[in-house]
């Protein structure tokens, strides 16, 4: 996904309430089957994916429209309720909340959500949102997209949350309310909580992301200083697939591009064909390393055949490889840095981005 287009997923994801107690689901009418309702502490949620227990995963057996669940018991919650592959409603609780969902379409997905303060004012700020976001979509995938409305509808959206924030501060769902901004609209939007945010049950997800906001901000700096043509590009050795160390300091003199990937990485997988062909093209002048990245060596392996990959390909090792992607201040999956024959960094995409090929066409020229 292209860093640079708007980013409203957290939007489309966050929408519900739940903790313990009785949480009822009305489906649209005649609706009967199973689905999926996953379920995990907000304190177990904020840490590091290989610190985390295992979320609690249940089926929910839908009957004439009517289903109910209860979460976990012992602390504020965030459960998804799976309704397709695509959507979930998202229910935020505190042990004791008795909530009542009310699914109005599945298709697109609408719904309310009644029994705490808290949930009632997510499911009312989403349903806003939500109209925003369908709105900015059908424009960005028509043939001539108005980027000026696009423009206006993303700071509607952003106005949106950053208003309910001025004007509710005391609110539980504020802290939602903040958690639909980023970069330094989100920063400033945090120092104005009072003290009392910190009580509310979403208050560590909003701690949480703005830690991360912070290092985005800090990367977004180092990415545009890197890659100012004025940067050499830093060193490393990794081995590949036979165990052979590769430097990087081996291709000077030739044009570098380094692919960062991984095998779980849909968009990465997604960009191979149009890499294949650019290397084809190039490949008298440019070498292509893949730096392998959050996979096992036997995952790497299989992916590098099973995509018939036909360049130089690294391992990059989960111990050391916070310091090389902090150092070409990757951010996402996949990310592409472009070096010149004399190792200086000219370019880095974050994301299945089209136009990178573009801008590697013109360095070619």
């Amino acid at each position: 996904m292209n860093k640079k287009s708007i980013v409203l997923p957290v939007l489309m994801g966050m929408m519900g309430a739940s903790a313990m107690a009785d949480v009822t689901v009305n489906f649209p009418a005649g609706t009967t089957g199973e689905y999926e309702v996953e379920s995990m502490l907000i304190s177990e949620s904020v840490k590091p994916r290989n610190q985390r227990g295992p979320s609690d995963l249940k089926a929910l057996v839908v009957n004439d429209g009517k289903a109910s669940f209860e979460v976990l018991p012992s602390g504020a919650a965030r459960s998804a309720l799976y309704v397709s592959d695509r959507d979930a409603v998202m229910l935020y609780t505190m042990p004791g909340d008795n909530l009542t969902v009310d699914i109005v379409s599945m298709e697109p997905l609408a719904y309310t959500v009644s029994g705490s303060p808290l949930m009632e004012a997510v499911s009312l700020l989403d349903a806003k949102g939500n109209a925003i976001v369908k709105e900015y979509r059908e424009i960005s995938r028509s043939e001539n997209p108005d980027q000026s409305k696009l423009e206006d509808l993303k700071n509607q959206f952003n106005a949106l949350f950053t208003d309910y924030i001025a004007a509710n501060q005391a609110e539980p769902a504020a802290v939602y309310a903040l958690l639909q901004l980023d970069g330094e609209d989100y920063l400033k939007a945090f120092e104005t909580l009072p003290a009392s945010a910190a009580e509310t049950p979403l208050y560590p997800l909003a701690q949480n992301k703005k830690d991360r906001v912070v290092k985005s901000i800090e990367a977004d700096r180092k990415m545009a200083e890197l890659q100012s043509g004025n940067v050499d590009a830093p060193l490393f050795t990794l081995k590949n697939q036979f165990g052979k160390e590769v430097s990087l300091s081996d291709f000077r003199g030739k044009w570098v591009i380094l692919d960062f990937w991984g095998t779980w990485c849909p968009w990465c997988i997604k960009g191979f064909p149009a890499l294949k062909e650019a290397y084809a093209q190039y490949k008298d002048r440019l070498e292509v390393i893949g730096i392998d990245c959050r996979d096992s060596e036997e995952a790497w392996k299989k992916g590098i055949e099973k995509y018939e990959l036909p360049w130089v390909q690294v391992y990059n090792p989960e111990a050391t490889a916070a310091a090389l992607l902090e150092s070409y201040a990757v951010q996402g999956f996949p990310t592409k840095v472009i070096i010149n024959p004399e190792g200086k960094i000219v370019n880095i995409t974050v994301g299945e981005d089209p136009n990178f090929f573009n801008v590697l066409a013109d360095f070619m020229k």
